[in-house]
């Protein structure tokens, strides 16, 4: 068969996934947009309007559109070469956050740089910037991690029910990956962790340095980390982390208000107690759009962390569940499509990606549910912040980067290193 007749198949390979990922990424977005033109009325920012909000992330919709197309067209291979120069930048905006007259305060955490027109939130930048310079660091030491089997979806014909047997990549190869080396294979990548997650630690803000270290944790052992290093290095992490909060009476508060919401509803738990009310209120179909009561009154930061909340108080069951199959949905699209990847590094950019997008979203929602403990972390495409959807734009950019690098044709494909 000829080249030209398998254009088509080999264009399928692309606009298959790519259209069911755009679709949910926009449909959600949509959606936030519809959301926050009642979640947004009450709002400390809303005081020019009802509709303030919704129009303020209207504007940086294009913004976001532009930097997700951004995103897709770059050259992955060739973005290497900036890799360090972008991590770098990103530290020092990091540590920049924390001068006076530079970074901007907001309820005692120093997350935001304030740019007069934009308040840029520096620790979205610092997921980008940690994906690509980590896949980078671990696809260029393939030699001194271990070889990985995965254990990937590959349906039986015959047995659609049951999972054939393990498969590896075209680009992993036994002498390759032959050995292990401690420093180069694991001290390294932790402290490239280390560093983004101890920067946005200081601003305070703990529950990304934990979604950083998260995706990261899953890079390392898909990258072939050894578990005798993994494990006690997250062991050791949790411990840190728990001592942490445990010395720090407002994060603690908020680990017991999470464990008895009812008994601190009037106190450390009243915003997880309101967010739990408002399900109860909204029900299988909801009140109405425009019809909750408890943005209006009760639940404060409902454009932001607890939008939620107000999903399920104002559109039900039904639409809570939509925006779960929404993130549901893209998370087995990437999946289905990862044994596809050309190099390491092509495999975690989008893996990486796609992780930052659907834990975040499940943090989010677990918190708002009563499922994890209170903490500040916005509804990917859905909540209110203009740093946070352009950035989840930029994610959804590299995805179908990478996606499109898969389907081209043997001749058209640029091989990393």
């Amino acid at each position: 068969m000829s080249e030209r007749h398998l254009q088509p198949v080999r264009a399928s390979r692309f606009w298959v996934p790519a259209s069911f990922l755009m679709l949910f990424a926009f449909a959600l977005t949509g959606f936030g947009i519809l959301i926050l033109s009642s979640a947004g009325a009450k709002a400390p920012s809303a005081s020019s309007g009802p509709l303030h909000i919704m129009y303020a992330q209207l504007k940086y919709l294009p913004i976001a559109l532009v930097a997700g197309l951004v995103a897709f067209r770059v050259d992955l291979e060739r973005l290497r070469r900036w890799v360090w120069w972008i991590f770098g930048a990103v530290c020092v905006l990091l540590a920049l956050v924390r001068v006076p007259g530079i970074g901007k305060s907001v309820k005692g955490s120093w997350r935001w740089i304030d740019l007069g027109f934009f308040n840029l939130q520096v620790s979205d930048l610092a997921k980008v910037a940690l994906v690509l310079a980590l896949s980078h660091y671990l696809a260029n030491q393939q030699r001194v991690l271990r070889r990985v089997y995965f254990q990937w979806i590959d349906w039986s014909p015959k047995f659609p029910w049951l999972l054939r047997g393990k498969k590896t990549f075209p680009w992993v190869e036994p002498t390759t990956m032959a050995g292990w080396d401690f420093v180069q294979g694991f001290l390294f990548p932790a402290l490239i962790i280390g560093t983004v997650c101890g920067l946005i630690a200081i601003e305070p803000d703990l529950g990304t340095m934990a979604l950083c270290a998260a995706v990261s944790g899953v890079l390392l052992f898909v990258s072939g980390v050894r578990l005798s290093y993994l494990i006690p290095a997250g062991l050791a992490a949790v411990g840190v982390f728990s001592w942490v909060v445990y010395n720090w009476p407002n994060r603690l508060n908020r680990v017991l208000s999470f464990l008895d919401p009812e008994g601190t509803k009037s106190k450390e738990g009243y915003q997880l107690w309101q967010g739990m009310v408002a399900f109860a209120c909204g029900g299988t179909t909801g009140e109405g759009l425009g019809q909750g009561l408890q943005q209006r009154y009760f639940l404060p930061e409902a454009h932001t962390d607890f939008i939620f909340s107000i999903v399920g108080e104002e559109l039900g069951f039904v639409a809570t569940a939509g925006v779960v199959a929404c993130f549901f949905g893209m998370f087995l699209v990437v999946l289905f499509n990862l044994p596809k990847a050309h190099n390491l590094y092509q495999f975690n950019v989008c893996l990486g990606a796609t992780l930052f997008i659907v834990l975040q979203a499940l943090i989010n929602m677990g918190v708002v549910t009563g499922l994890l403990p209170t903490k500040g972390m916005s509804l990917p495409f859905i909540s209110y912040g203009g740093t946070n959807l352009v950035m989840m734009f930029v994610m959804l950019g590299l995805i179908l980067n990478c996606l499109s690098i898969w389907a081209r044709p043997p001749e058209l494909r640029t091989e990393g290193a």
